[in-house]
């Protein structure tokens, strides 16, 4: 029933694409990935929290998928499917989020980056390259710090806006933890709301928004103070790899500039017309863009 209530919203609404992989998408928001094919996991990350992760196919080189704050492994589903052909694909739940566990005592960024170490140990996984959205960048930036030559690169999606900033103040942090722990649940609602376009798919706004609403209170928490609290200049002195980023223009301004003097290494590719949301608001433009800066890496003998 639930299908044919969203089939029928995209006959009545204005997507924001005539995307067929847009429209499969929304059919399939709450489907379980073993429908495409992907195999749950579960592992343990260094405080003893179980993480799960899915994982298909069996190519040479490795992607691991890594969602970002209020949301889980399913956000990926129209690259999960569509790359596990050509790649050996892994997304992740980390902890707090999805099917992972909820009872650890420190949800920050580092921590998040154990999770995703803990996968690329129990899966075996000798390279991967790390995909990242929103938080799931600086969770990446985390894990390649810890995992030294394992990360061929970092890839982003609408991440890494401001990598020269040093963390917040103290003042401030306790500004925003207070105010975002008194007025959780709304502050999350607005933010999402924020995170769209006005033309953006109501079923696709609704879903995600839901998702981040009904995610664990300590790892919402947990998640924006340590966000704010991030030093990218401290952590980006321990890594030599390059960090490719697809910003969409709507969202949050990108700097750049300041982001290229801090780490020669990043790059950034520009998107109009979409939210935050890029690889599910528009995922056949995301794919094909994903696929080309892959075949680019690839070709590079560092890599």
């Amino acid at each position: 029933m639930k299908k044919i209530i969203i089939a029928l919203s995209l006959i009545l609404s204005n997507p924001i694409q005539s995307d067929e992989l847009f429209d499969d998408l929304l059919l399939n928001l709450d489907a379980p990935l073993s429908e495409i094919g992907f195999d749950q996991k579960t592992t343990q990350s260094q405080d003893g929290v179980k993480i799960a992760y899915y994982e298909k196919g069996s190519g040479e080189n490795t992607l691991l998928f890594i969602h970002g704050y209020g949301c889980n492994s399913k956000y990926w589903w129209a690259q999960l499917g569509s790359f596990s052909d050509d790649y050996r694909v892994i997304s992740i739940d980390i902890a707090g989020h999805g099917e992972s566990g909820r009872n650890r005592d420190d949800y920050s960024m580092g921590k998040f980056g154990d999770d995703v170490v803990a996968v690329m140990n129990h899966a075996n996984v000798e390279r991967a390259f790390l995909i990242g959205h929103s938080m799931g960048g600086p969770v990446a930036l985390e894990a390649a710090v810890k995992l030294n030559n394992r990360v061929k690169a970092i890839i982003g999606v609408d991440t890494f806006h401001n990598i020269a900033r040093g963390p917040a103040s103290p003042f401030l942090r306790i500004v925003i933890n207070t105010m975002f722990r008194i007025r959780q649940d709304s502050s999350t609602e607005d933010a999402v709301e924020k995170q769209f376009r006005e033309d953006a798919n109501q079923t696709l706004k609704d879903w995600v928004s839901d998702k981040a609403e009904t995610t664990d209170a300590r790892a919402s928490r947990g998640s924006l103070s340590s966000i704010i609290s991030m030093d990218y200049p401290s952590q980006l002195k321990k890594i030599d790899i390059p960090i490719l980023t697809l910003n969409s223009k709507f969202w949050m301004e990108t700097d750049l500039d300041g982001g290229k003097k801090e780490y020669p290494g990043y790059e950034v590719d520009f998107i109009d017309g979409v939210g935050h949301y890029v690889m599910m608001e528009k995922p056949s433009y995301f794919n094909n863009w994903l696929e080309n800066v892959l075949e680019s890496f690839l070709t590079n003998q560092e890599i």
